[in-house]
């Protein structure tokens, strides 16, 4: 199967995983003081678990990758789709839209304007920019974000 369930090891080892693929990813994008800190954010244990209380589903991509997202009422939320470098440019996105979308809904989702290969991306895979939005993380943190959208085909 192409995308599965987190086994508690890959909940373990979540942190782990993330930690060198935002560094490569954000290192030229936002402070590193940023980078520390939404890493504890979306990945320390503690904060996991909030998620998944939230509703957020957390899926291993082909045994290679992490997609983490929220089936809500009008749409489904893509929170997080990470590629180890080596895996890149192999159609796993593709796949991952493909999935979601035998949901019935839209796919949603923020990406960091300055994320150049995401949004890249995403405009490949037939979403589009619906909306520029700052998110105030504190402490004088601000992600600079397009909100995209994936229409479905239901």
């Amino acid at each position: 199967m192409f995308l599965t369930d987190f086994t508690k090891q890959d909940f373990d080892n979540l942190y782990n995983f993330m930690r060198p693929i935002w560094v490569e990813t954000y290192t030229n994008i936002i402070p590193k003081a940023q980078i520390e800190f939404l890493l504890d954010k979306y990945f320390k244990a503690e904060n996991v678990q909030n998620f998944i209380k939230k509703g957020y589903s957390y899926k291993k991509v082909d045994g290679v990758g992490v997609l983490i997202y929220q089936e809500r009422d009008n749409d489904v939320f893509i929170d997080k789709l990470y590629l180890p470098q080596e895996f890149r440019g192999k159609g796993y996105p593709e796949k991952v839209f493909n999935e979601l979308l035998k949901l019935g809904k839209d796919l949603t989702l923020n990406v960091n304007q300055a994320n150049k290969r995401a949004v890249a991306c995403y405009l490949k895979n037939g979403f589009i920019i619906e909306v520029i939005h700052d998110v105030d993380l504190g402490n004088g943190m601000i992600n600079k974000d397009y909100i995209m959208r994936k229409k479905s085909n239901k």
